[in-house]
């Protein structure tokens, strides 16, 4: 079985695949222009490697909207062991993806998580055997799925892995997903939900420093 394959068996479709490649380059464009518009990103070099960080937000935003919008997914919020990061999860059926920045030109690995350690047996007996074909059971229908994302203004990749339980490069060759160039109305939608969360946090902050002093 290749990629394409298992996720199919998990009733993830054309379809499916067609929201995610149309969300990744709406949220890069969405930040894109939020960044130039906002002095503090664009202007201030501290802000302007932040960025980086915030791609993978952004990215997480326009998968949320794009959820609602087609009704494709199910969404949640999780948290990483400590309780001091949390990220969005799609649902297909039993099939779960979450998202991860690759750096701006695709070199950065997904790193070993405790969280996704839990994600990861999501996907049964894919690499059990130890010959170079996976052997996941047909009886079987869910995994876990890497959403892989690169670039600065653009980006440069979208990919679809699914990894092995030691979370290290699968040994399946990724799913690369057409991407759609960005309608304006769903860039500014994103963008407009971007916005929303930095109000929301700078009104955190204010009320945190308030209390402090």
């Amino acid at each position: 079985m290749d990629t394409v394959q298992i996720l199919e068996h998990c009733g993830v479709t054309e379809r499916h695949c067609e929201a995610l490649g149309q969300a990744v380059p709406e949220a890069y464009a969405a930040l894109t222009t939020l960044a130039a518009s906002t002095p503090m990103l664009g202007g201030f070099v501290q802000g302007r490697r932040g960025l980086s960080y915030l791609r993978d937000i952004s990215v997480q935003h326009a998968l949320e909207a794009k959820a609602a919008e087609t009704r494709l997914f199910f969404t949640s919020t999780a948290w990483n062991r400590h309780r001091n990061y949390c990220f969005l999860q799609l649902q297909v059926g039993q099939t779960i993806f979450t998202t991860h920045y690759a750096g701006a030109n695709g070199s950065r690995a997904v790193r070993k998580a405790a969280s996704r350690a839990e994600l990861v047996m999501r996907t049964p007996d894919l690499f059990a055997a130890t010959g170079e074909e996976p052997d996941m059971s047909l009886v079987e229908k869910s995994a876990y799925v890497q959403l892989v994302h690169a670039g600065v203004t653009k980006p440069k990749f979208v990919l679809l892995q699914i990894p092995n339980r030691d979370q290290h490069a699968s040994r399946l060759a990724p799913l690369i997903l057409d991407m759609r160039s960005p309608l304006k109305g769903a860039v500014e939608e994103v963008q407009d939900r971007l916005n929303e969360a930095f109000k929301r946090k700078a009104v955190e902050r204010a009320e945190q420093g308030n209390r402090a002093s």
